[in-house]
């Protein structure tokens, strides 16, 4: 005890000291018995130990991160590296730390204290292992991406984590909690006997001396190399830092000051924001499209398969899809607009690049294909096996539709999900689709009908009944394990098995996929068929990797295998064959509203795209969007960007995700390609005052 502090009143035993071993009251020892006297000030040292503990126990957790740094790295950057990594936790334990002097100040009874810190420590641990096994999946942290996961609704349809990842958490961070409670009880004991004794805390446990002789000066070292990296180009730091979370003193915007005002595409990728800001006016559409009245209005089905990526298309595993692509128009060298379901369908129903998702999100905007149908009096409906919820698609393109032309949901008389099986909800979906055509002949409805239909399960953790492609996984994809299988031969192996189980799914969609298809040609060929027809599109929304790269999934790169994706058309008035040229899910839209006769000398107004049906360019660059950044697709690389100016560097990757040399160099040369991006990714925002 220190001179003239007076020790704790005695307090009330609890149940939870009792339990985990009691602590007689504070303040009622002496020097020479046996348990020392406890203060205010020993519970603040064990606590800060305790933090330090998590601290020590999170750097080595964090090392996770840096297991795909790449070699070759120059000496100093190797020794920066540490320091980066001791910062970054240091300054993500600020948070817990927080937690730590909230029980302190508030907790009167010691092992209350002890027990909360040690709840919080563990939380921590949990939470920072599970962003490195988020960041070796995808190669992002916990971010906006993986919050809106969590908190929105509908979102269980994508991400299925499945009782075993919730039991082993719960477990892993019960048994951490009582371990730290464990440590923290015995370090109390021990700084209380030292105080007991009269000596002082050791210097190197001290927290004024741990925080100024390491954890600043680690902090400052980070940041200063990090900002003088970011102003001078080195890009090697830079490249080696990007897996540590964190904030980072991105100073680019200030490069066009320390070049004596002159300004060039550095200092404006650097303070422009590609997606807009909140709140800034959605300025889409400028201009309707204008449809003769005495038009052709042909049926459209858009069939779309989650996650299929272009090299998924053979006849091998989609045989009833390539045998009807044989007798349409196939683009063969097609992009998605995004590496996500939300940027891929949006920049297909809207015509808009991807940047713009949050915009019209926050305006709730709906896509001018769907309103001209509308105006049309198109019977329009929705299919999925996934929710609309999730992305936020009833609250953006579907934004205008009633609640009954959204069926997206599979419930049981007692109100329950009949099944949360994609590969069941697909069935369902086709069998809901069949119903409405059904309906539709039974009310003799001779509208026109527009049907969208997604079905999910090649998306993961795919689901599917079981097929001809061996080594597949028992069930379905377990995300501990595609975290933590970084080492061959077991990676491998795991690839295999995942990659054979989606080729399951694949093959089991065409199936479904089929008897969608046959069903609209059913009714094409019955009396109640529409006389112009059914146009037929069918289309994957993105891609999907199986670590070809380094990546699980999809929303993580723009490579050709989170991007390219099969497309092909068929219906009256379409002319049979392959298109090589470079199309995209931008050109959808407008091409749809021309097949209504919609003139293509106002696509400006409301489209970013080209038309299918005209005359494509032999090559154009293509721009992409996720949920943090864009991509703009160029023979010299693949540019990448961030959406909200400052957060991250911009970069130049080849297609195999590899960053390329000479970046600086690479954005100078396409400067004018890149303000052309920028201006697009501006055109339907006014700007702010």
């Amino acid at each position: 005890m220190r001179p003239g502090e007076a020790p704790l009143p005695a307090a009330p035993s609890l149940a939870l000291d009792s339990a985990l071993g009691g602590m007689p009251p504070l303040g009622s020892m002496d020097p020479t018995a046996s348990r020392p006297p406890v203060t205010r000030a020993t519970i603040a040292h064990a606590g800060f130990q305790l933090w330090l503990l998590n601290i020590i126990v999170g750097t080595l957790v964090g090392s996770l991160w840096l297991f795909r740094l790449p070699e070759g790295l120059s000496p100093w950057v190797r020794l920066y590296v540490p320091v980066a990594l001791i910062s970054s936790v240091a300054i993500l334990g600020i948070l817990p730390a927080t937690f730590f002097g909230l029980a302190h100040r508030f907790i009167k009874r010691p092992n209350g204290i002890g027990f909360l810190q040690a709840g919080t420590g563990a939380l921590f641990l949990g939470l920072l292992y599970t962003d490195t096994v988020v960041y070796q999946i995808l190669r992002y942290h916990f971010n906006g991406a993986v919050l809106n996961v969590a908190f929105t609704e509908g979102s269980g349809d994508a991400v299925h984590l499945g009782s075993k990842v919730w039991v082993t958490a719960t477990s892993v961070i019960g048994a951490l909690t009582l371990l730290q409670f464990a440590f923290w009880r015995w370090r109390l004991h021990r700084i209380a006997l030292r105080q007991a004794r009269g000596e002082k805390q050791r210097v190197f446990l001290r927290p004024a001396v741990l925080c100024l002789a390491v954890f600043m000066p680690a902090i400052a070292i980070d940041k200063s190399l990090y900002a003088m990296a970011s102003l001078t180009g080195d890009r090697e730091l830079l490249y080696a830092a990007r897996p540590l979370p964190g904030p980072k003193p991105r100073l680019g915007h200030l490069i066009d000051l320390l070049r004596d005002g002159r300004q060039d595409i550095h200092g404006l990728l650097a303070k422009v924001s590609l997606g807009g800001e909140p709140g800034q006016k959605f300025t889409y559409p400028k201009s309707r499209p204008s449809i003769a009245a005495d038009g052709r209005r042909p049926n459209f089905l858009v069939v779309v398969l989650d996650s299929w990526r272009k090299d998924a298309f053979t006849e091998e595993l989609t045989p009833n899809l390539f045998e009807r692509s044989q007798r349409a128009r196939t683009f063969q060298d097609h992009k998605s607009g995004g590496n996500g379901t939300r940027f891929g369908l949006f920049t297909m129903l809207y015509g808009l690049h991807g940047s713009y998702w949050f915009r019209a999100l926050e305006n709730g905007t709906t896509p001018v294909l769907i309103d001209t149908l509308q105006a049309l009096d198109y019977d329009i409906r929705v299919f999925s096996a996934a929710s609309m919820q999730f992305p936020e698609f009833r609250s953006t393109a579907w934004a205008g539709l009633d609640h009954e032309q959204i069926t997206d949901q599979f419930l049981r008389a007692d109100g329950q999900p009949v099944s949360r099986r994609a590969d069941i909800k697909d069935r369902l979906v086709a069998d809901a689709y069949a119903e409405w055509m059904v309906e539709r002949q039974v009310r003799q409805d001779t509208r026109p009908y527009f049907a969208f239909i997604l079905l999910d399960s090649p998306h993961q953790p795919y689901y599917n009944p079981g097929g001809p492609h061996k080594p597949a996984l028992k069930d379905r994809l377990e995300y501990i394990e595609l975290g933590s299988t970084t080492e061959e031969p077991a990676l491998s192996e795991l690839r295999t098995k995942v990659h054979n189980t989606y080729k399951n799914c694949v093959l089991y969609a065409d199936g479904v996929a089929e008897s969608i298809l046959t069903e609209a040609g059913r009714v094409d060929e019955g009396p109640a068929a529409n006389e112009d027809g059914t146009v037929v599109l069918v289309t994957g929304d993105h891609g999907e990797e199986f670590y070809e790269n380094g990546f699980w999934g999809h929303t993580s790169n723009y490579t050709p295998e989170q991007i390219d994706v099969p497309l092909f058309l068929y219906g009256p008035g379409i002319e049979p064959g392959q298109e090589m040229r470079p199309t995209s899910h931008l050109d959808v839209s407008a091409s749809l509203l021309e097949l209504l006769g919609a003139d293509p000398a106002g696509h400006s107004g409301y489209f970013q795209g080209v038309s299918l049906f005209r005359p494509l360019p032999a090559y154009r660059e293509r721009v992409v969007a996720g949920y943090a950044d864009v991509g703009l697709l160029t023979e010299a690389g693949i540019f990448m960007m961030p959406l909200r100016a400052g957060n991250d560097e911009h970069w130049v990757f080849d297609e195999d995700w590899k960053p390329m040399p000479g970046m600086d160099a690479l954005f100078t040369q396409h400067q004018e390609t890149l303000l052309q991006m920028v201006e697009q990714c501006q055109d339907f925002l006014e700007p702010m005052p």
